[in-house]
């Protein structure tokens, strides 16, 4: 019995060692269950996101096919309900990054204040519903901290699609 009590305490303490070095996430909907998802490849550098994998380049064919890998995911064209893309204006990120402290961007997924507004919502998974998700971009300098707007605040107000997807709906990349 001794050897099957110090057997198991050694089991849960390898196991709460191990996921000490990694990221957990959930996929929001399905059964909670939490995944462990290892990254390797990305370091962190006075809190600066950098490796092989961070920000690289990718084909435009790779870029379809990834975006087809989604867009079939949510069943579209049959079921057009699901966000496809938020757009964010140029200039506005243009503007925010000429400050020379942001290092990196972070791209916040978040609840659009309409969906929560009244408190009813606050914390609910919405799905990939337009008009329930936007994107709120965050410039971070090499410390980590936030860099702040000229307005001392950060940027949203990213557009979905559908309801807002330009002339060329049906489009990829090109």
């Amino acid at each position: 019995m001794k050897s099957f009590i110090l057997l198991a305490a050694t089991a849960i303490f390898s196991m709460t060692i191990l996921s000490c070095n990694r990221a957990s996430v959930s996929q929001p909907g399905t059964d909670a269950t939490m995944v462990t998802v290892p990254n390797t490849s990305v370091t962190h550098s006075n809190l600066r996101l950098a490796g092989s994998d961070y920000s690289q380049p990718i084909s435009i064919e790779t870029g379809n096919k990834m975006i087809s890998s989604y867009l079939q995911s949510v069943n579209y064209p049959y079921q057009d309900s699901a966000i496809r893309s938020l757009s964010f204006d140029a200039d506005t990120l243009r503007a925010y990054l000429s400050n020379p402290s942001i290092t990196t961007m972070k791209f916040y997924f978040a609840h659009q204040m309409t969906y929560i507004a009244d408190g009813s919502n606050f914390g609910k998974y919405s799905g990939m519903r337009p008009g329930t998700l936007t994107i709120i971009a965050v410039g971070v300098n090499d410390a980590g901290a936030v860099v702040r707007n000229s307005t001392n605040g950060v940027y949203e107000h990213a557009l979905p699609c559908p309801n807002n997807c330009g002339l060329d709906v049906d489009a990829f990349l090109h």
